[in-house]
């Protein structure tokens, strides 16, 4: 099966000179059958304008989403066969929307992964086109992280294996192709990796149905109900839809009790501040990297960039039954500003708390060099445009720093654009240690992999090259801006 070959790939745009701010006028219809067209469909937004009734929010439950089985286990190993191939959707009412999935599902299948326990996943790739899995937030050796030149060419299958040695975590996978993430996880490839920790029992979270992951993803629709991508070099894409766990803005019906609600924005661009109706706060416990420190964090707005992720508490036994919870986006327009809501239905025995006291507090090393990251955007000969990191474009052969393993580093990303750059790191962690010379939210104090560099911004981290040696990379988690070069590589020397 053939999938598309998109026009506007990275290296299709430097070629071809395609310049630069603004949105291209470039529309791809993802139609996994044929090959890819410049597509003339009506958009959602007129078929919303025509008849509103497949984007009304709050008409469907949120899906529920699966979770993957092992085909093998023990003690010490859980063994996981997943094959990336086209599937279907049902996102809209009566239309099927093909996807390219884990599974062929979207989104993929959760993986339940155990600190101490290794997953092994034989990932087969039946796409049609080159592929690779990252597992983003893991901690992973280099040559099982999703090198974005490291392909998994389509008809063959490659082993990734997952020592899940780090603190327990809301991960996702995802496609990192270089040239093409920005198509393949708007076609479908994501999904979670939910990484527990024996240990984290002490603290009495919600288990089971009560503790939820919930995917958040902008998208726009074809009169078919495929999916209709338009290129952005400038902001990335964003849609007029919102999804969650892959239904148009969808109700959950709660108990009154907690819950825990994993979030994770999987937008290829689209930032969000999620707030609950009325100001109601939502009791932070973890953030990319894992449980907070110290506290947990009273928050009544969350701001989330592409690929954070921000664990919540919320407490429905404030709400009466029949209560109708909304959350908002408030950042969002007219049509993305409902993520989803809440309906309050019945009570039931309590038995989570929400704690006083999650982790304890890391001491880091001493910092042993400091690097500077000017953030830009470059018009190229010709006319192209490209976004940079440190003035340079991402190169296989070029090797940007050289961090000592066991050594912590402090790194200063200072954004000379009007744009933001969600700043992600391959295969470690870090601590925001200052946002423009402030110290950062409570929210931001834990463990990140990922954080939000606003438009003429600085934000100074301190990344522990902890656990293994070799080959990632850094970038940009614009899908858009990554693919376009925003991407660095370092070589951490054992």
């Amino acid at each position: 099966m053939n999938w598309e070959s998109d026009p506007i790939t990275r290296r299709a745009a430097l070629t071809r000179g395609f310049s630069g701010v603004g949105t291209l006028a470039l529309v791809c219809s993802f139609d996994f059958d044929k090959k890819a067209r410049i597509s003339g469909k009506k958009t959602s937004a007129y078929v919303r304008s025509a008849a509103s009734t497949p984007f009304d929010p709050f008409q469907r439950d949120v899906p529920i989403l699966p979770v993957a089985t092992p085909g093998s286990a023990t003690k010490q190993l859980e063994q996981y066969v997943i094959t990336m191939k086209p599937g279907t959707a049902d996102i809209l009412p009566g239309l099927h929307t093909p996807v390219l999935g884990y599974n062929g599902l979207y989104p993929g299948p959760t993986i339940k992964a155990t600190r101490g326990r290794e997953v092994q996943i034989r990932q087969i790739n039946q796409s049609g086109r080159d592929l690779n899995v990252h597992l983003h937030g893991g901690v992973t050796e280099p040559q099982f992280d999703g090198h974005p030149h490291d392909f998994i060419p389509t008809g063959t299958e490659r082993l990734y294996k997952y020592p899940n040695i780090a603190r327990s975590a809301t991960l996702w996978y995802h496609d990192h192709a270089h040239g093409e993430t920005h198509l393949t996880l708007f076609a479908g490839l994501a999904g979670f990796y939910l990484l527990d920790d024996p240990n984290d029992k002490q603290f009495d979270l919600p288990q089971g149905e009560y503790d939820v992951p919930l995917m958040i993803q902008d998208r726009s629709f074809n009169a078919d109900g495929s999916f209709r991508y338009r290129f952005d070099l400038d902001r990335g894409f964003r849609g007029d839809t919102i999804l969650v766990n892959g239904a148009v803005a969808p109700r959950m019906k709660v108990e009154r009790r907690i819950y825990r609600l994993r979030f994770l924005n999987a937008s290829n661009a689209r930032p969000y501040k999620l707030e609950l109706g009325n100001g109601r706060k939502m009791i932070q416990i973890a953030s990319d990297g894992g449980m907070l420190p110290g506290k947990p964090v009273a928050r009544t707005s969350i701001p989330l960039e592409p690929a954070e992720r921000v664990d919540v508490l919320v407490d429905f036994r404030d709400f009466g039954v029949g209560s109708k919870v909304i959350l908002h986006n408030t950042v969002g327009e007219a049509s993305t500003s409902a993520v989803m809501r809440f309906d309050v239905v019945k009570g039931g025995a309590e038995e989570a708390r929400i704690p006083k006291q999650l982790a304890e507090d890391e001491e880091l090393p001493e910092v042993n060099m400091e690097r500077s990251w000017p953030l830009t955007f470059e018009g190229l000969a010709g006319g192209s445009s490209v976004w940079h990191i440190a003035g340079g474009g991402f190169s296989e052969e070029r090797i940007d720093a050289k961090p000592r393993q066991g050594t912590t580093e402090q790194w200063t990303w200072v954004n000379q654009s009007d744009r933001t750059h969600p700043m992600h790191l391959h295969g470690y962690h870090f601590r925001v240690v200052s946002v423009d010379g402030q110290p950062p939210s409570p929210g931001d104090r834990g463990w990140k992999d990922t954080v939000a560099v606003y438009p003429r911004s600085t934000v100074v981290i301190r990344p522990y090259f902890d656990y293994f040696s070799g080959r990632y990379v850094f970038h940009c988690h614009a899908a858009e801006h990554g693919d376009m070069s925003m991407m660095g590589q370092m070589e951490v020397q054992a």
